[in-house]
């Protein structure tokens, strides 16, 4: 053999090498691997895998809402916040006859001359409607924990179907005053969740 062809073997046995041994090394080792558990293995080191594995998956079903059995389950929709009053709460009347109280609340830094966030906040409750327009004004602290919903309405104006995120607080939800005079460090947290 040449030198050019004996410096070409060499190049691509260093090339080939790590891959072969990489292949045998994980051929050894297989339990390695997160997919497997440990008790399946054997006293000869082979897996025993079921065949019908792909057989007894569940199938998956889309989310969704029906009105006899109410909502299936869908994760932790869950908004606990503390923040400051933006937009007053103003009482709507719907169509159906039930009364909705709005308004909104600015959260983030106390450092920042405006809030860095704003939710929007819709009681469905009376009662806990009837305490928001009594007692929260502008720039009033204040703790709210609802559940968070998209309410989708069509634009009349626009012709577009418009989502809008919101928490809202029903019968499990709460809405707590935050005296202005208590600092953070002073409220406790399982005071503002009870119902005192």
């Amino acid at each position: 053999m040449s030198h050019a062809s004996t410096g070409l073997l060499k190049g691509l046995w260093r090339v080939l090498e790590p891959q072969r041994i990489s292949n045998v090394f994980c051929r050894q080792s297989r339990a390695w691997s997160s997919t497997v558990w440990f008790p399946d293995l054997d006293e000869k080191g082979d897996m025993d895998f079921d065949d019908d594995y792909t057989d007894s998956k569940r199938e998956l079903k889309p989310h969704g809402v029906d009105p006899k059995k109410g909502w299936e389950f869908r994760g932790v929709h869950r908004a606990i916040i503390c923040g400051k009053v933006g937009q007053v709460p103003v009482q709507k009347l719907l169509r159906n006859g039930h009364t909705v109280t709005v308004f909104t609340v600015g959260t983030g830094p106390e450092d920042l001359p405006k809030p860095a966030q704003w939710h929007r906040i819709a009681v469905h409750n009376d009662r806990l409607g009837a305490f928001a327009v009594q007692k929260l004004v502008k720039n009033s602290s204040v703790y709210v924990e609802g559940d968070i919903e998209t309410r989708v309405y069509n634009d009349s104006i626009n012709d577009q179907v418009r989502n809008i995120p919101e928490i809202c607080v029903r019968r499990d939800g709460k809405i707590r005053l935050v005296k202005s005079g208590d600092s953070a460090a002073n409220v406790s947290f399982d005071e503002l969740k009870s119902d005192n």
